[in-house]
């Protein structure tokens, strides 16, 4: 099996791209990746993206990206696993790779979501449920993130204020990410004053759904900047509902991959973050804190750039924004950033992990990036 090295990458500011469609979106980033690579030609498009077919109408949506780019010949193909898109098409990717079918491959990770208005926007994101028995009964992400989050408050006896600490870091975090659409510092009072979403989750306790876009191109040899090695990838599931689990405040497929901490001791850390429970629990699956102790860690600022584990320097979904299927993408360019102290300087760390959430804990992907001398 070879290497597989990350080639180059790029990303655009989430927002409301009201101006763009998915291959306007898609065409930018991918062009200014390859431009940044030193070679325009590649082996293979992969396009994660969630929404291409319910929001544009579009199916074939990576053959019209190439198209839209003159890439006539270049084999495409799109990748769905809901708001966990982009974990699964690099790790498509990393497997055609590894295995020697191609040599470079660019994956491309869009969606659009802000030409919804937000009734329609709130029914498509309600999709990611299951249609049958959640969301036709008025079930949605948030109000399920909400059960999670009461659940939780009430076994380790914790205020909702404690919960909200999560939200308050990544605002400070984001404050050096200039790919952060909300850099804005706020405080546990601004959070308590916002409107409820789904009680006692509240607006700020949300990422918000924005348009966005970037590109990660993985390729068999290094590039000429930089050596960083994508060294592991898997995917992990929970296919049952919230309300059939035993307990509803951990997150199943995480707690998969707890050993990958004791195997490759990454040191950076960037999760999925769409509601606060997600980062909190998140850190208790991987083990980077004890069962119930997560709020005091945050709080305590045992995660925060400079310290000798860092969590989403880059502010997370919360402060980047709810790209859907584009979320991993995301993630992962700001962890790649984070491992080159390019912008997002968090110190000397040579080792990292992604991971990427798909509805409420259906699947996760998990990958795993170092920086090689």
């Amino acid at each position: 099996m070879r290497k597989v090295y990350v080639l180059s990458y790029s990303l655009m500011t989430a927002g409301r791209h009201y101006d763009k469609g998915l291959r306007e979106l898609a065409g930018k980033v991918l062009l200014d990746a390859l431009e940044r690579s030193g070679s325009y030609d590649v082996d293979m498009i992969v396009l994660a993206s969630a929404l291409s077919d319910v929001v544009e109408e579009q199916l074939l949506a990576s053959s019209i990206v190439c198209e839209y780019l003159s890439l006539e010949n270049v084999p495409n193909i799109r990748v769905e696993l809901g708001d966990a898109s982009s974990g699964a098409a690099l790790r498509y990717a990393y497997e055609l790779v590894r295995t020697g079918a191609v040599d470079k491959v660019a994956v491309i990770c869009a969606d659009k979501i802000a030409d919804l208005v937000s009734t329609r926007a709130n029914k498509v994101l309600s999709y990611l449920c299951d249609s049958t028995y959640e969301s036709y009964l008025g079930v949605t992400q948030a109000a399920q993130a909400a059960l999670m989050t009461r659940a939780y408050m009430r076994r380790f006896d914790y205020r909702y204020e404690d919960i909200a600490m999560w939200s308050v870091k990544m605002h400070e975090h984001a404050q050096n990410n200039p790919h952060a659409a909300m850099r804005r510092k706020i405080s546990v009072k601004d959070i308590m004053s916002s409107e409820v979403v789904s009680d006692p989750i509240r607006l700020f306790d949300t990422a918000v759904p924005l348009d966005g876009a970037s590109c990660i191109v993985l390729s068999s040899e290094p590039g000429r900047e930089f050596k960083i090695v994508l060294e592991y990838s898997s995917t992990a599931c929970c296919n049952a509902s919230l309300c059939m689990r035993p307990e509803i405040d951990r997150l199943y497929t995480l707690e998969r991959f707890r050993d990958l901490a004791s195997k490759f001791s990454p040191t950076l850390f960037e999760l999925c973050d769409k509601f606060s429970i997600f980062g909190i629990l998140g850190l208790e699956a991987l083990g980077l804190s004890e069962r119930g102790k997560a709020p005091r860690a945050i709080a305590e600022g045992m995660f925060d750039p400079g310290s000798k584990v860092v969590v989403n320097a880059s502010g997370g979904l919360k402060c980047m924004g709810y790209t859907v299927g584009a979320c991993g993408g995301y993630l992962t360019c700001c962890l790649i950033m984070e491992l080159l102290q390019d912008k997002l300087n968090v110190g000397e760390h040579s080792v990292g992990l992604v991971c990427d959430v798909a509805g409420i804990d259906r699947a996760s992907n998990v990958l795993i990036f170092r920086r090689e001398s």
